[in-house]
């Protein structure tokens, strides 16, 4: 079996020779294929790209930004893989969670991807969160959970436990989604899947279609905990602006015409707006955030970090003792907007919850 990573540069050299550089030093990996397209229409960021880069990994320089989706079906296109690894520069495989990702990916035919368990930070301290789905049964349930409050309660309680489930996992665990950002696909499921990727999504939603289309292909898509990788991803509202750029197309090609999205649009525009902020939230500040823990939760807690007042979604750290910490790696990652911290026992329905909210 042979792997290929397919890699897309924009104007992030370093940090994607750090990304290669964690591909290179996985172990009981023979013959690993690198391929990194660069989309950054700079021969000065070229040039420095490719002096970063050992001379086996291959480069393609597109003349234009054709975007995530293009440049990786452009890589693709060099690959000679059974098996297609796609990594984020700002991601790093940990030592073995290569094998350990084909291992369980040609374990069964009807696998489809397996990605890893993900951590915001080196430290493997907080976990990030599932990766959301949007199914047209969830895009329904997210409608009718703005109905009323106890409907919002229960959608995100039920997001809470597929988090700790996989949080918590010492085996591979089905899911509904993998990030586009670090998951292993068989070339054959992407072949019987239509392709890679749908060259009209720019950025963000390409990878929710891959997954909805490896869905309709009969495919299974799993974590495997075992596998771990580092993601410091960041969030700042220019990414939302770009992701609702992208929701028109998805909806068009999943949706359009559906009952059930008829009725979640409908809900959409007769719902009230989301919640306010309530009362009992209390402002945090300070480098690093260090959060009191109730006696009743010192045995054991879960410390939730989230852009959504709901929690959906949320990056997770499991722990126990009386001060939960936000490192400042972890919350300088958050930009312009309001954040959120949540702090209670790692059950399906914590009794005893306490909440903050900061600006960055």
């Amino acid at each position: 079996m042979k792997i290929s990573a397919l890699l897309v540069n924009y104007h992030t050299a370093p940090l994607l020779a750090g990304a290669v550089a964690s591909l290179l030093a996985q172990p009981d990996i023979d013959g690993l294929e690198i391929i990194v397209a660069d989309n950054s229409e700079s021969d000065e960021e070229y040039a420095r790209l490719r002096s970063l880069l050992p001379a086996s990994v291959q480069t393609v320089q597109n003349a234009r930004n054709t975007g995530f989706a293009a440049a990786c079906n452009a890589a693709l296109t060099q690959a000679s893989g059974d098996a297609i690894l796609l990594l984020n520069p700002d991601a790093r495989l940990q030592p073995g969670a290569l094998a350990r990702l084909a291992a369980t990916l040609f374990a069964s035919p009807r696998t489809g991807a397996v990605g890893p368990l993900t951590f915001w930070d080196d430290d493997a301290r907080f976990a990030l969160p599932p990766s959301t789905f949007p199914s047209l049964d969830d895009y329904l349930r997210r409608a009718v959970s703005r109905l009323h409050p106890t409907l919002g309660t229960r959608y995100a309680q039920a997001f809470r436990r597929k988090a700790l489930q996989m949080w918590t996992a010492t085996a591979p665990v089905r899911v509904e989604a993998l990030s586009g950002g670090h998951v292993l696909l068989k070339r054959s499921a992407i072949d019987k899947a239509g392709g890679l990727f749908d060259e009209r999504f720019f950025m963000y939603w390409e990878d929710s279609d891959l997954m909805q289309r490896l869905h309709d292909a009969g495919y299974r898509l799993f974590v495997d905990p075992v596998a771990r990788a580092v993601h410091q991803y960041d969030h700042h509202p220019g990414k939302d602006a770009m992701m609702s750029r992208g929701w028109p197309l998805y909806h068009a090609k999943h949706f359009q015409g559906r009952l059930r999205a008829r009725l979640a649009e409908w809900i959409e525009r007769h719902a009230a707006p989301g919640p306010a902020l309530p009362p009992e939230l209390q402002p945090i500040a300070g480098e690093p955030i260090r959060l009191p823990v109730p006696d009743a939760l010192q045995a054991g807690w879960v410390l939730e970090v989230s852009p959504a007042l709901n929690f959906v979604p949320a990056m997770g750290r499991i722990g126990h003792g009386p001060c939960a910490e936000i490192p400042a790696e972890c919350w300088q990652r958050f930009t312009g907007g309001r954040y959120f911290a949540r702090l209670g026992s790692p059950t399906d329905a914590p009794e005893l919850q306490r909440c903050w909210s900061w600006l960055n």
